[in-house]
């Protein structure tokens, strides 16, 4: 018979390694669309957009450093990307949309007051043998919005967090993560994470994984530091991955690299910002200046922010009425403007079923430091025939309002690049690269 340490042995070299937070180490993880966006479900997409534009911009004229900590908006949930994370012990898979312009990872836990339909049921915290409730006096009960926080005897509750379209409520839990599909999959002890009991919204997700800059995100937990992604185009149909740690590199020589900054009015707001210095479109430079796409100078709104949970790019408003002349000018000998309100777009062109084949100025977006970001996906079809052909093609980027001045280059225009965030180096670094090869 085996000894007892031989058996203690087997068991620990067959279990999944468990990594503490701060580990340097890498891991991957993929991301899938949560939809193919045909033009019909592009357009569902781009409405949606409104409300989590009008969400980033209202958070960013809040002064309160954590009031912003929990926001996210499950609204756009035709133009994100889920990222499956296993929760619990034994672990479940949830998918959860990978948010760079939030923080807490939450899903829905039973028993549930009232839930949306999701792909996977509720979490069950009494089936992990890992779950724990998290106490108020944890420096992570802090991090939640005091206008939302509450306490009890046992937990640390949030309450009525609302969204462009919704609401959740829930409390604070400890639970062990494992991030990753397949066998190299890593593991963490102890990651903070949200129970939402109380939904007033539906989704096609499970839930958010925050991967923005502040204490309760994915990433801060995890303590890799550095992470990076590379969307795949619709086209192709296929999952993207999102890489963790050592293995989040550009190898690419084309790599081009900008500061990450802080909003100065908000500093611990979980955003992604660059500045946004130029835009070419065509041979034509336009007369950006510092002040177009930047931080506003008596207040916390203004600045350009990289989200992957936007699907539309939104351009301040006089940088917008730029970008919007100049494909116009240079695109009137061999296309047709139309409206393009009832698709969702503004900036629309009737392409006579030429099946997408047809010209457009090259668009060029300027970053602080000199780096230059080819933009590869800007044009979206909207319409088709009854033979598949597209016939209107449109602009995807939307001018943004007085009440909303914020920037934010969205998940399309970064499709088919492998985007870096190094959040020890504060720089964000991009390249053109065959995601199906990252």
């Amino acid at each position: 018979m085996a000894s007892t340490a031989a058996i203690l042995a087997l068991i620990i070299l067959l279990l999944p390694p468990i990594t503490l937070a701060g580990d340097l180490h890498g891991f991957r993880g993929t991301l899938t669309r949560v939809h193919d966006l045909s033009p019909g479900k592009f357009s569902e997409a781009a409405r949606r957009d409104s409300q989590r534009i009008a969400f980033l911009s209202r958070a960013t004229t809040n002064s309160s450093s954590s009031a912003v900590s929990f926001q996210a908006l499950l609204a756009n949930r035709d133009g994100g990307y889920n990222m499956n994370l296993s929760i619990g012990t034994p672990p479940l898979t949830f998918p959860l949309l990978a948010d760079t312009g939030s923080d807490l990872i939450w899903t829905q836990c039973a028993p549930c007051t009232k839930c949306f339909q999701q792909p996977t049921p509720p979490f069950q915290p009494g089936s992990s043998s890992t779950f724990s409730k998290l106490p108020c006096t944890s420096s992570f009960c802090q991090s939640v919005p005091s206008s939302a926080r509450a306490c009890n005897a046992t937990v640390c509750v949030y309450s009525n967090y609302t969204y462009g379209s919704g609401y959740t409520a829930g409390y604070l839990a400890t639970e062990t993560l494992r991030v990753g599909d397949d066998a190299a999959s890593s593991s963490f002890r102890d990651v903070v994470f949200g129970c939402s009991t109380v939904n007033g919204m539906d989704n096609l997700t499970s839930g958010i994984a925050g991967l923005g800059r502040g204490n309760l995100s994915l990433v801060s937990q995890l303590g890799v530091r550095r992470f990076s992604y590379c969307l795949r185009s619709d086209a192709e149909a296929g999952e993207s991955p999102i890489l963790f740690g050592s293995l989040a590199k550009l190898t690419d020589g084309n790599v081009q690299s900008t500061p990450l900054l802080k909003n100065p009015a908000v500093p611990l707001a979980p955003f992604y910002y660059v500045n946004l210095t130029g835009i070419t479109v065509g041979s034509t430079d336009l007369p950006v200046t510092s002040s177009t796409f930047g931080f506003e100078q008596t207040g916390p709104g203004g600045g350009t922010i990289v989200d992957s949970g936007t699907t539309l790019t939104l351009l301040a408003k006089d940088g917008y009425a730029m970008v919007k002349q100049a494909f116009l000018s240079q695109m009137a000998n061999n296309l047709t403007a139309v409206n393009g309100t009832r698709f969702g777009y503004d900036l629309c062109f009737d392409t006579g079923g030429s099946g997408g084949d047809f010209p457009v100025p090259k668009l060029v977006l300027r970053f602080e430091g000199g780096a230059e970001y080819a933009v590869p996906t800007y044009f979206a079809a909207a319409d088709v025939d009854s033979q598949g052909r597209v016939t209107v093609a449109c602009l995807t980027m939307l001018p943004a309002t007085d009440d909303q001045p914020i920037t934010i280059i969205g998940n399309v225009m970064q499709m088919n690049m492998h985007l870096l965030y190094d959040l020890d180096r504060e720089m964000f670094s991009f390249a053109p690269a065959d995601c199906a090869k990252v």
